[in-house]
């Protein structure tokens, strides 16, 4: 059994934090603490509890990173995707950018995803934006 100490960037924001958790713990069961906040972000430089941080930080990050998936996963057409050979699930198609930007105050921030490469028909923006209403709640993404 060690106490590990992960430094960790979310690509979400500019902040570093440090957390640790117990290597002899599965996975699936491992708790992470918040021990450091080593940089702030100004979005996240008002929040000063480094729990609250952290866990502002662990919700932001994988929203974007799950609402990308369920967008790729139901997408309107295979237009949108090519399947990787060698893991054999969806990626979106070299020509696709996914772009993310946030807006508001932490911990509220919207998520607003735009992408390159492909156009939406109104229809299809609608059948994605409930998607990501009913995963994520509504007003937390706006696909635009």
């Amino acid at each position: 059994m060690a106490i590990i100490t992960t430094r960790w960037s979310p690509d979400t924001c500019g902040c570093i934090l440090e957390y640790s958790w117990d290597d002899s713990v599965p996975d699936n069961s491992r708790v992470h603490t918040p021990t450091t906040i080593v940089n702030k972000c100004p979005a996240h430089s008002a929040i000063a509890d480094t729990n609250t941080h952290f866990n502002v930080i662990i919700e932001e990050n994988p929203r974007k990173n799950f609402a990308l998936d369920e967008i790729l996963q139901n997408a309107p057409s295979t237009s949108w995707f090519d399947i990787d050979p060698a893991s054999g699930s969806r990626v979106f198609k070299n020509n696709i950018t996914a772009n993310w930007s946030w807006s508001g105050t932490a911990p509220n921030r919207v998520l607003t995803l735009t992408f390159t490469g492909i156009t939406l028909t109104t229809a299809q923006r609608n059948t994605l934006q409930t998607r990501l209403n009913n995963r994520f709640g509504t007003g937390k993404i706006t696909l635009a």
